[in-house]
């Protein structure tokens, strides 16, 4: 559901069509004013306050562009600010499931103010419908920010976010199997297959971690030329 404003004087709220394909984003809704005749794009994303390390559950849905201001919920009222006040707006990939990653973008604003946007859904996993709606929300942000104020914003990828115990897990499961793999290999305990089998399961477990580490590098980005590989 889609919460308004009793003064907006707001007609049905209606998905939003994206892309050549004509693919309906029901998480991408416009909301029209009779009176007013503004038109406001609501994007149904989980946000959660501060740059976010660690979460259970995200619980804030939606947020919006409009007359040069974002706004969004915090714990149930409205918070709202300048896109051109904007500091620094980071963009970052996290693990969200079996090879798949969810999209993490934390804004900064010059008064102290710091918002983080997910791809994901409320408890962290990828979602394909909230990834398509994140993507048309990062794109549709950077376009939003005055052109005189992006060459004072600093644009950066990288960083981890969430579920830290994920990415040690991995490294060191894979380094449990190497070391017990090495251990058995000279004590003659252990027969070159399953040597083999162990080592395609480190590779297994690396692998996802090494694609993440990648895409974090922490290099600096052009607004109009967002990484791919930062977008889930």
């Amino acid at each position: 559901m889609v919460s308004v404003r009793a003064s907006d004087d707001i007609v049905p709220v209606v998905a939003h069509t994206v892309g050549h394909s004509g693919t309906v984003d029901r998480l991408l809704v416009s909301i029209s004013g009779r009176q007013s005749g503004v038109c406001r794009m609501k994007y149904l994303l989980y946000t959660k306050a501060g740059e976010v390390r660690m979460y259970f559950r995200l619980n804030e849905e939606g947020v919006e562009l409009r007359d040069g201001q974002l706004f969004w919920t915090e714990r149930g009222r409205e918070r709202s600010a300048w896109l051109k006040d904007l500091r620094s707006v980071n963009l970052k990939v996290n693990l969200g499931g079996r090879h798949q990653v969810v999209g993490i973008m934390v804004l900064w604003f010059r008064n102290g103010t710091t918002l983080t946007v997910f791809s994901a859904d409320a408890v962290g996993r990828f979602d394909a419908q909230r990834s398509r709606t994140y993507r048309s929300f990062v794109s549709a942000l950077h376009e939003a920010i005055p052109q005189e104020s992006i060459r004072n914003i600093r644009f950066t990828t990288g960083g981890m976010n969430n579920n830290a115990a994920r990415f040690a897990g991995a490294l060191m499961m894979a380094m449990v199997i190497a070391g017990a793999g090495a251990v058995l290999w000279n004590m003659n305990k252990i027969t070159a297959e399953i040597m083999i089998i162990l080592g395609l399961g480190g590779v297994f477990l690396i692998w996802p971690l090494f694609k993440l580490l990648s895409a974090n590098t922490g290099e600096t980005y052009r607004p109009h030329r967002i990484p791919d590989d930062l977008m889930p």
